[in-house]
């Protein structure tokens, strides 16, 4: 493999304690937020330069399929700019507007589609930072660089139409940092369009209602963070039928890369390398009234300045602008949830420090898609427990194996998950049997050569969970998250080294959801797409560091109304070499 060496301007200042992507500050506080130290390093610039030219802004991308559309000489769209903002120094300043829906494309809450477009733009240097706009979409910047960035991603947030029915705010919150040092600022633009139903594109289906699990805060940050009081309490219509949530959750700071942490045991057996502790299981656990009644293992997002930035440029992470939500079905609980009284929704991150304990921090979001029984006067939803089978930890194996000589690490994590809960509902329109169940395996095998400067990581997370409704299957998500990663830090007096390598990456997931959350009943769609990738950035006192990098993918989507899309894409050194597309979508 012949690779092109580029020089990175300025040289690497290499200081362990930098801002972090993320991170939930003291108002008080004076101090910047810390980034995780092992994982991340500072902002590297790959551009080139020559005398009496100026590189255009490097244009970022993470693949994905396009949305399914209407016959647009059948339809009616419209757009609206919903927000145009710079987040400079924007700790605790999200931007906030009002939004009116737009009445042109059929009366609200009919429309067949809404698609968010985001488009970013960057200059200077900078971290990648965490975002999130409300409910709907929780994102990550590109790194920027001294020449400029910019990326357009568009979500399909058709799910969420009963929020855009209405006159609402929307909160857009990327917390960004200013210094001398760091001068990147986020010029961000975000408009929607709404597409009317036709007869062949007929309204979506959706929830009757969306209640938010968020801190409702109209504001400030509306993530529930972790440690921390993540609860929220709501109240749900007596009438409810089916209840579905969706969560989204993501680590920062010394749990950004929480899939690289060290067991606990072991986290000063190198005491110059760093290591942070807590080890690398997560599971993300959601309680109502103190009874655990779900769980999520998250996908491994490394976000783009991650490892070493030069993997990601201008190729992005999987899922980095795109952080993929889980699905629980809580309507096994609707028989004491549906009294008209408040009830506690609680979220919580189990780790492997002393009693599950975490590093700081996670942030979760929630969103409950409900479904009303249509009967008028409205009937209280009432029904029992049948069965539950929970219990209220995985089983969780360890283990660590040191070298005799003390230079070289193994660590072993492996863990096994089970759900399983019956209720029977009696709603307006009868019985009916819920069942959930859900299965989880974890494993995850780091090993730590040269005193913990070498580290590599291989982990696997299989998961299926259904849900069915009087033995119709409603919710079948199955999922696949392998993980290959070495890392290579080499910091001496008069010369640097910074190496990665991603073998291996993927995000394979089988989703069908109920019709509640837009989806067709039996049908699926299947998302397959893998990354691998190497970097390597070197320098010594005095001159500038040079680097080079690589990374390919490969896509494939089939949606559940069997549209297709399929893509490749190999960049080298911030510049796409190939890239075919193909499909319906296409």
């Amino acid at each position: 493999m012949h690779l092109h060496w580029l020089a990175l301007v300025p040289s690497l200042a290499l200081a362990l304690a930098l801002p972090a992507t993320q991170l939930r500050l003291s108002s008080s506080s004076n101090q910047l937020p810390r980034a995780h130290p092992r994982l991340r390093l500072p902002p590297a610039e790959a551009t080139l330069h020559h005398a009496g030219f100026r590189p255009a802004p490097l244009e970022n991308l993470q693949v994905h399929h396009p949305p399914l559309l209407p016959n647009p000489n059948r339809a009616r769209r419209c757009t609206l700019l919903l927000l145009e903002h710079s987040f400079a120094f924007s700790y605790y300043e999200p931007a906030v507007v009002t939004f009116e829906p737009p009445l042109d494309c059929g009366p609200p809450g009919t429309w067949s589609s809404i698609v968010l477009n985001l488009t970013v733009t960057s200059n200077g240097t900078q971290f990648d930072r965490l975002a999130s706009i409300s409910l709907v979409w929780r994102t990550s910047t590109a790194e920027p660089t001294l020449d400029g960035i910019v990326w357009t991603y568009e979500k399909d947030v058709t799910r969420f139409s009963p929020l855009f029915a209405k006159t609402s705010q929307l909160m857009f919150q990327l917390d960004n940092v200013i210094t001398d040092k760091y001068t990147g600022v986020f010029a961000t633009k975000l408009s929607a369009t709404f597409y009317e139903a036709t007869p062949d594109s007929p309204p979506a289906s959706t929830a009757d209602l969306i209640l938010p699990l968020t801190t409702r805060s109209n504001t400030s940050s509306q993530m529930l963070v972790y440690p921390g009081p993540a609860s929220v309490e709501t109240v749900l219509p007596i009438n409810t039928a089916q209840a579905w949530l969706d969560v989204i959750a993501t680590g920062a700071a010394d749990e950004e890369f929480w899939y690289g942490n060290v067991l606990e045991r072991w986290v000063d057996y190198f005491p110059e390398a760093g290591l942070i502790g807590r080890g690398p299981l997560r599971e993300v656990q959601v309680r109502i009234d103190g009874q655990l009644v779900g769980f999520v293992y998250p996908f491994p997002v490394i976000y783009t300045g991650g490892a070493n930035p030069l993997l990601w440029r201008p190729l992005a992470s999987l899922r980095a602008f795109d952080i993929p939500s889980a699905f629980i079905d809580v309507s096994p609980a609707l028989p004491w949830l549906s009294d008209g009284q408040p009830h506690v929704f609680s979220f919580s991150v189990l780790g492997q420090g002393d009693e599950g304990s975490i590093n700081d921090n996670w942030f979760i979001t929630g969103a409950l898609h409900l479904v009303l029984d249509p009967s008028d006067p409205p009937i209280r939803t009432t029904g029992r427990l049948l069965s539950y089978d929970v219990s209220p930890a995985p089983l969780i194996l360890s283990a660590g194996f040191p070298s005799s000589d003390g230079a070289s690490l193994r660590t072993v994590v492996s863990a096994q998950r089970t759900l399983e809960i019956r209720a029977e509902l009696l709603t307006g329109e009868g019985r009916k049997v819920v069942q959930v169940a859900h299965e989880v395996a974890f494993d995850n095998e780091q090993r730590f050569d040269d005193n913990g400067t070498y580290q590599s990581v291989s982990q696997s997370t299989s998961s299926l969970y259904t849900s069915t409704h009087d033995g119709h299957l409603l919710l079948r998500d199955v999922s696949s998250f392998p993980l290959c990663l070495t890392t290579n830090y080499t910091l001496l007096a008069s010369s640097h080294h910074f190496s990665a390598d991603v073998p291996a990456y993927g995000y394979d997931r089988a989703l069908s959801v109920p019709p509640a959350l837009g989806g067709v009943e039996g049908a699926a769609h299947v998302t397959k797409s893998a990354q691998r990738g190497e970097a390597e950035i070197t320098g010594r006192e005095g001159q500038r560091s040079t680097g080079w990098g690589t990374m390919e993918e490969r896509y494939t989507f089939v949606g559940d109304r069997g549209e297709t899309y399929e893509e490749r894409v190999r960049a080298e050194n911030s510049t796409i070499v190939e890239r075919t597309r193909k499909g319906s979508l296409a």
